[in-house]
């Protein structure tokens, strides 16, 4: 097995015991060894057969260990994503953290009537010009859906959404685009549009991938028809594929978070082996998390200790395999930004950042992922910044120790005005938004608490921020795709009860 190297200069989170992952992992090879995963896509099942899987009743496969440990020896553990101006942006190996919001909310806090409503297009645009500010962001999801609740409103099919989702993100940041589709034509033609970008070269796509695709299994051991049509179709194309396993511990997965584990974990690594059989070292993150479900509330939670340790467990399950991972902060149940927001963004981006994840989504998410909030993400990316900050731990060399200057002052004196004193001061943290005046100063300067100034800010970049633009050419391209896309699926289909 291979097994990633740990800077113990950084300060991180620790978890799980080498004894402890051995037995998840065991326990998870039993589950597909014996137990089995449906796979419900003939593809698929004919891949897993042919590799010397047992086929019962056409779909329940069982997966012999010694091809779950092939196939994860055939995985890359490190990928790079660029970003749409062809510039590397994120590599995703080891303990690097990247930082991205979430995709498909219902709705959005609306930065000018602080009023819940339902999402738009626009919307989704609106967001990815903040991340595309905003310097600690690294990737953009779409924190909305085309249409909302209702996309006929807008004279969309529902089936189409996904496209108009991802050019309104492709067409408002430069940064690298992770999304999801409803099916394997719209990826299709999602994928097109990127391609456009590389100019109209999948080789040149290969060279310089810019997007990533997220589809997940249905929990318990299922792995639906669209999803492996998305997964195989990454495969072929080198995208970046995020089979993310996300069981509801109580609900749709034993209560315990072993056994959550356990059960992500069998999920997760089958649906690398059918990536790794369609394409052999074909770009897979590992990843996804347990969300508890409250008992009281029947909600699926977005915060707590044990949707966090969930995450931390997740990420040392993927240094154990040695595979980039994915993790989830910046998140929280609150209804508005309110305190418990800040302590559950917090406590969420504090986990994932210290146990060293890739790729941590759903920083703006609110309402337990019901709700997107643009204030969200700019206070985020403070508390990010702020963490940022803390990982570059405490150096300890001739020049930080500085005992030469020790001895110079000595007892009672002063530092102010030593050379060392300028050299330095720098290195610590100075936020921008959060105020450490005096009372007076603050009061004279208007008095202001952090939520007015979070939505000063997304106006003021709303206001004054626009990505680097697309070549017109490009733009023309996507607009086609999109119009295509309807002509295919007009609003009567769904009338006519085909969707």
């Amino acid at each position: 097995m291979k097994n990633i190297s740990i800077d113990l200069d950084r300060p991180q989170i620790r978890l799980l015991t080498m004894e402890k992952i051995e037995r998840i992992h065991q326990a998870s090879l039993e589950v597909l060894s014996q137990t089995g995963v449906k796979v419900l896509l003939p593809e698929a099942v004919e891949l897993m057969a042919d590799a010397g899987c047992d086929v019962i009743n056409s779909d329940l496969v069982k997966i012999p260990s010694r091809l779950v440990e092939e196939c994860l020896d055939a995985a890359p553990s490190s990928i790079t994503v660029y970003d749409r101006t062809g510039r590397p942006a994120m590599q995703l190996e080891g303990q690097n953290i990247h930082f991205g919001t979430g995709p498909t909310i219902q709705y959005v806090i609306d930065v000018e009537t602080g009023q819940r409503r339902d999402t738009t297009m626009e919307d989704i645009a609106k967001a990815a010009r903040i991340v595309n500010y905003l310097p600690n962001l690294d990737y953009a999801m779409t924190m909305g859906m085309s249409g909302g609740v209702d996309p006929s409103s807008h004279d969309l099919n529902p089936v189409v959404t996904d496209r108009f989702d991802f050019a309104a993100m492709l067409l408002n940041t430069t940064k690298p685009l992770m999304f999801s589709n409803w099916s394997v034509e719209g990826l299709s033609d999602c994928y097109e549009m990127a391609v456009a970008v590389r100019g109209g070269s999948e080789n040149n796509f290969r060279k310089s991938p810019f997007i990533m695709v997220y589809c997940e299994p249905t929990t318990p051991l299922v792995h639906g028809r669209d999803p492996l049509e998305l997964a195989l179709f990454c495969a072929e194309k080198s995208i970046p594929l995020l089979n993310v396993s996300g069981p509801v511990a109580g609900g749709t997965a034993p209560v315990t978070l072993a056994a959550c584990l356990v059960l992500s974990n069998a999920e997760m690594l089958s649906g690398l082996v059918i990536a790794q059989l369609k394409n052999k070292g074909a770009p897979v993150v590992y990843g996804g998390g347990a969300s508890p479900l409250d008992m009281r509330t029947s909600v699926n939670l977005y915060g707590g200790p044990q949707f966090c340790l969930d995450h931390i467990a997740l990420k040392e399950l993927a240094n154990f395999y040695n595979l980039p991972d994915f993790n989830t902060g910046g998140c929280t149940d609150a209804k508005t930004l309110d305190q418990h927001a800040a302590i559950d963004y917090t406590m969420s981006l504090v986990q994932s950042a210290l146990v060293g994840s890739n790729l941590i989504h759903d920083v703006g998410y609110m309402e337990s992922g019901y709700t997107a909030c643009w204030e969200g993400i700019v206070m985020a990316d403070e508390i990010i910044d702020y963490l940022k900050n803390f990982l570059k731990g405490i150096p300890v060399d001739k020049e930080n120790l500085a005992l030469d200057l020790i001895h110079k002052q000595g007892p009672g004196g002063s530092f102010m005005a030593e050379k060392h004193t300028f050299d330095h001061f720098r290195s610590v943290w100075y936020p921008k938004l959060m105020d450490r005046n005096s009372h007076a100063n603050w009061a004279k300067a208007g008095a202001k608490d952090l939520k007015t100034k979070l939505t000063e800010k997304v106006q003021d970049i709303l206001a004054n921020h626009s990505p680097e633009p697309l070549d017109e050419q490009i733009v023309h391209i996507v607009e086609g795709i999109l119009e295509r896309a309807k002509e295919r699926h007009p609003l009567e289909e769904r009338a006519g009860g085909l969707v």
